[in-house]
């Protein structure tokens, strides 16, 4: 009964690894952009299914401007958020900007939605005052 059980286990555990081994997904990765700490962020989502939180303090910060740019080889880059309908950007697109009236705390999430999963999309956040 042991060493059934014991197979058992072992079987398990190598369908696990081969599991995370052959899985070609990458991992959804998040990023954070605090507003209050830094007036202006940069960050870079490389996949598709990268998140950017922007958090909007209580107070200084009542709109925000922000460029999104498509830094992949040839891929069309797509950007969805809470605030906006979904950004196509062109390969040989310049970046796009846009602002955003925002509620004090608050957040915004910026997601690359890119058809293709490895095209970099790098966002740019500035928060205004009034």
């Amino acid at each position: 009964m042991k060493k059934a059980l014991g197979k058992v286990i072992v079987a398990f555990f190598v369908c696990l690894l081969s599991f995370g081994v052959v899985s070609p997904s990458n991992a959804m990765a998040a990023e954070y952009c605090f507003l209050g700490q830094e007036p202006q962020c940069f960050r870079e989502l490389p996949f598709s299914g990268d998140l950017l939180y922007v958090d909007i303090p209580e107070f200084g910060v009542s709109s925000i401007d922000v460029i999104l740019t498509n830094f992949s080889n040839g891929n069309e880059a797509v950007v969805n958020s809470d605030i906006d309908y979904p950004i196509v950007i062109g390969p040989d697109d310049r970046p796009v900007q846009r602002n955003y009236p925002v509620v004090p705390r608050s957040s915004v999430t910026f997601s690359n939605e890119s058809p293709v999963p490895d095209t970099l999309v790098r966002i740019r956040v500035f928060g205004n005052s009034r």
